[in-house]
C-alpha cells in the first residue's frame, strides 16, 4: 500500500452521519474569519461549515471576498467544522444562524427527535455519493456488484444496503469489507469497489495516478440533496431573522456563482486564507471545484442552492429507504428564495 495515499476521504460525511444516528454532539468550534468588525448598520451572522474550510465551501468564501455579503449589509463569521462538530445543535443553540450539513439524514433524525429544524437550500442538488472502482476493472452497474468485495465504512452501511436492495441486489451475494476512510485497499486490490464521493476519492486518487470509475447512486434511483443548508423553524418565523436569512442566502448564491465561474480564484482564496492552515494546494482545490460543478448545477437547472419540488421528493424517498430515517417534505422549504 502507498502510505502517501490520502486518508481524509469522505470522513466529514461519515463522521457526521454517525453523529446523526444517535445523540447529537455539540462540537467545539472556533472563529475562522470575521470579515471586518461590523460597520455601522451592518448585521453580523454566523455560518457553521460542515467540515474543514476547503473548496467544498469556497462559494461562501467568495461571497465574503468579493463583497457580496457586504453589499447586503452583512458581516459574516464563518465557523469551521470538524469530526467532533455537528451543525444541528450549533444552529439550535443560536451559535449560528445557518449551517451546512453534509448529509440530510442527520437533519431528518434530529427533527424526528423533536428538534425545530428546516432545510432551506442545498449545495449538492445531485448526490455525489458513488461506488468507486478501478478504471481497469470498473463496476459500472448495480448488477456488476454481485459477487464483488465492497469496501464500506460503518456509518455508510445502512445507506449502501438500501441502495443495493432498491436496485435488486441481494446483499447476501456481495462481500462487505469494513474499511476506514482510507482508499488504499482499493489500490491494493483488496476490494473491488469502495463507497465514496465523486468529488473526493476519484480526485485525490487521480492525483496519485490511479484512474477510477464512478457509479453514481443518483443514476440508479437513489438521489438525495447533500451539503444542505439548515436553520431553525423559529428563525424563519421571526420577521427580522427571516429577512436576514434571505440576504445571507442571496449573497451566498452570488458567491457560488463566482466560485464555479472562476475555480482558480476560488481555490487561491481557499488555500491562502480560509484554509491556510490545512496545507491545501491550489491545484487539488481547482480539481475539486471542477468535480463539484455537475452536482451543484445539475441538468435539471435552477439557480445554485435552490431546491425543486421534484428534488425534495427524491430526497424524501431516498431517506425513507434508509433504515431508521423518517421524514417528509415539510422538513424542506424554499421560502428564502
Amino acid at each position: 500500500m502507498d502510505d502517501n495515499l490520502p486518508r481524509a476521504g469522505i470522513s466529514r460525511r461519515d463522521a457526521l452521519r454517525l453523529a446523526g444516528s444517535g445523540t447529537l454532539l455539540l462540537g467545539a468550534t472556533s472563529l475562522l474569519s470575521a470579515c471586518g468588525g461590523g460597520s455601522s448598520g451592518s448585521q453580523d451572522f454566523s455560518l457553521q461549515l460542515g467540515w474543514v474550510p476547503d473548496a467544498e465551501y469556497s462559494g461562501f468564501f467568495m461571497a465574503a471576498e468579493n463583497g457580496h455579503f457586504a453589499k447586503n449589509g452583512l458581516t459574516p463569521n464563518i465557523l469551521p467544522g470538524g469530526p467532533t462538530t455537528s451543525p444541528e445543535p450549533i444552529v439550535l443553540t443560536g451559535k449560528a444562524l445557518l449551517a451546512v450539513e453534509p448529509v440530510p439524514e442527520n437533519v431528518a433524525n434530529a427533527a424526528q427527535r423533536g428538534n425545530d429544524l428546516k432545510i432551506v437550500g442545498a449545495q449538492f442538488r445531485r448526490s455525489p455519493e458513488c461506488w468507486v472502482s478501478p478504471a481497469k476493472a470498473p463496476v459500472k452497474t448495480p448488477g456488476d456488484i454481485v459477487g464483488k468485495k465492497l469496501g464500506i465504512t460503518l456509518s455508510g452501511k445502512n445507506t449502501a444496503l438500501a441502495f443495493l436492495r432498491k436496485n435488486g441486489v441481494d446483499p447476501a451475494k456481495v462481500t462487505l469489507v469494513p474499511i476506514s476512510f482510507d482508499p488504499a485497499p482499493l489500490v491494493a486490490g483488496e476490494i473491488d469497489a469502495l463507497w465514496g464521493i465523486a468529488t473526493n476519492q476519484p480526485v485525490t486518487l487521480g492525483e496519485k495516478g490511479v484512474q477510477t470509475h464512478t457509479m453514481l447512486l443518483a443514476d440508479y434511483g437513489f438521489n438525495r440533496m447533500q451539503d444542505v443548508l439548515v436553520t431553525t423553524g423559529a428563525a424563519l418565523k421571526d420577521p427580522d431573522k427571516a429577512a436576514l436569512l434571505k440576504k445571507v442566502v442571496a449573497a451566498s448564491q452570488h458567491g457560488w456563482q463566482d466560485a464555479l465561474g472562476n475555480p482558480a480564484a476560488a481555490a487561491q482564496t481557499t488555500v491562502t486564507k480560509y484554509g491556510k492552515s490545512l496545507g491545501l494546494t491550489a491545484t487539488s482545490q481547482v480539481k475539486t471545484l471542477e468535480a463539484m460543478k455537475p452536482f451543484m448545477r445539475p441538468a435539471a437547472g435552477g439557480p445554485v442552492l435552490t431546491m425543486s419540488d421534484a428534488l425534495i421528493k427524491d430526497t424524501v424517498n431516498a431517506l425513507q429507504n434508509i433504515v431508521g430515517v423518517k421524514t417528509s417534505p415539510s422538513l424542506f422549504t424554499n421560502e428564502l428564495f
